[in-house]
């Protein structure tokens, strides 16, 4: 975050980077200080002290602040996909339309984003009598779970389904169309280009296509598919288990695994979106080098004058 605040945000596609750079610091702190915490003491109590602490957590308001900041990491990484998918498709069809486009305009956008990903996750508590925010002891996490059991008729989990194909499965699928339709008009123009450059289409006037937007459009797109790759997993043990596959003995080391790897998704937007830019780079060098005490030319310069002038000051 520092970096992209030092490179500046007054380029669109910075600021964006920049609030997803923020969205990422949220998944560190839930990985590095609210599961390690919750790691530390659920390795020591008893398994009847755990169910207690469960018990008693299920439904709280510390599970339910824990729930919705554990959802909202994850959501708010997915609508800054989104949106930044809709962006550069938006630059690449209608180029002057998005260079007329106010700096304004990104800042109301992305606000957007973050209300509607922390509207979504906070939807779960709009169904108390169905779904209910509890402590995950698989994960040591605070997750969703249904709000009764029937043991004759198992958990409904409509509900959850439902939530989850309207908040995301339904964006994710409009930003893997947004991503496609911008891969396949950007290389549509280029190639139309490349053919009037040649000359083979005269009478046409050539469509340019700006390298930066491209670029821009190839890094979301990686980052698009880092999501894929490490959401994917969690996906299919979620649909094992909601399909009554896998139980919660058989699902428990799974679903550790798949959920971690989830959360590994911002590590892989740092990468994508900080090695692909050179600027990027070379600011992080130069803000990370450590100094070394050492004399500068014009130091030395100056000393050697006056180690003259002393000797000359001694002979006479």
């Amino acid at each position: 975050m520092a970096v992209l605040k030092k490179l500046g945000l007054r380029q669109s596609f910075n600021k964006m980077k920049f609030s997803l750079a923020v969205a990422d610091f949220l998944t560190g702190v839930q990985l590095l200080v609210v599961s390690i915490y919750n790691f530390s003491w659920t390795m020591n109590v008893t398994s009847m002290e755990l169910d207690q602490r469960q018990l008693s957590l299920r439904g709280s308001a510390q599970a339910t602040v824990g729930g919705i900041f554990l959802l909202l990491t994850f959501t708010s990484s997915l609508y800054h996909l989104v949106y930044m998918g809709a962006q550069r498709l938006y630059a690449i069809k209608w180029p002057m339309s998005y260079r007329l486009q106010k700096d304004f305009h990104i800042t109301i956008g992305l606000v957007v984003v973050w209300l509607l990903a922390l509207l979504s996750s906070t939807v779960p508590a709009w169904f108390p009598d169905v779904l209910v925010y509890t402590y995950n002891h698989n994960i040591f996490l605070f997750y969703i779970s249904n709000a009764y059991y029937s043991s004759l008729h198992g958990t409904n989990f409509d509900t959850l389904i439902a939530i989850m194909i309207c908040f995301n499965i339904i964006p994710y699928l409009a930003m893997t169309c947004a991503t496609f339709v911008t891969l396949y008009s950007a290389r549509r123009n280029i190639k139309k280009s490349k053919q009037l450059k040649h000359g083979k289409s005269a009478n046409q006037k050539p469509v340019k296509v700006d390298s930066k937007e491209f670029e821009m459009c190839i890094t979301v797109a990686l980052m698009q598919l880092g999501f894929t790759m490490t959401i994917i997993p969690l996906v299919v043990i979620n649909a094992l288990f909601y399909g009554y596959s896998l139980t919660c003995d058989t699902a428990s080391l799974p679903f550790l695994v798949c959920f971690y790897l989830s959360m590994s998704n911002s590590l892989v937007n740092i990468i994508v979106y900080s090695f692909r830019n050179k600027a990027f780079v070379k600011t992080a060098k130069e803000m990370l080098a450590i100094p070394i005490c050492c004399p500068r030319k014009d130091d030395n310069i100056q000393t050697s004058y006056a180690s003259r002038s002393t000797a000359g000051t001694q002979v006479s």
